[in-house]
């Protein structure tokens, strides 16, 4: 079994974001321990990803054409759909999230890879995974504006991965806020999360 981890937590070990994720990730595990865990992690800091300009879409719809889904150009597609089981980890940034993590959904998103369109024109997702869970850490509070994860309940829709869940750690930059109490109290909820799942 894989679980894929998309790291856009680019603080790196100062990300209280990524805090949460490897408490989150080693939990799962432990719970689930029954089953052999291989853990991806894919650290978008560390990719080098573009978003698509005019001469990668060509490149791209050539492959596409030819059906070449082997073409390094889809490794990060490829690593969506043979995945069972997604965490990902995004700071809160201007009402959504890195740039990053939207480029690289971008390029997750191939029509005949990690979705198909039906007879009725309705797109079909082919990722294997029933669930993915999205972590996030912000300054203020989100409220009505979490448009980060409402972004990815939306992909996760055309992908096929049929659950999706949230977990944030909120108000860390609010003057007077007790920041060690806010991300404990993420993290026991995490916990309570993993033993109820």
């Amino acid at each position: 079994m894989k679980l894929l981890f998309v790291n856009a937590c680019i603080r790196g070990d100062k990300s209280r974001t990524l805090r949460l994720c490897k408490k989150y990730i080693d939990e799962f595990i432990e719970k689930n321990n029954e089953q052999q865990w291989e853990i991806e992690e894919i650290n978008l800091d560390e990719e080098n990803i573009n978003p698509i300009d005019s001469k990668l879409l060509a490149e791209r719809d050539a492959m596409l054409s030819k059906k070449d889904f082997d073409d390094p150009m889809f490794k990060w597609a490829n690593q969506i759909i043979e995945a069972d089981y997604i965490v990902v980890g995004a700071p809160y940034w201007e009402f959504t999230f890195p740039a990053k993590l939207r480029i690289y959904i971008e390029r997750c998103s191939v029509t005949g890879l990690t979705y198909v369109y039906g007879e009725d024109g309705i797109p079909k997702g082919k990722a294997k995974a029933k669930e993915l869970v999205y972590i996030t850490t912000s300054g203020g509070n989100i409220g009505s504006y979490n448009c980060g994860y409402d972004f990815m309940k939306a992909i996760c829709a055309l992908f096929g991965i049929e659950k999706t869940s949230f977990i944030s750690a909120e108000g860390l930059d609010i003057v007077g806020n007790d920041i060690e109490q806010i991300l404990t109290e993420a993290e026991r909820k995490i916990s309570q999360i993993i033993s109820k799942s």
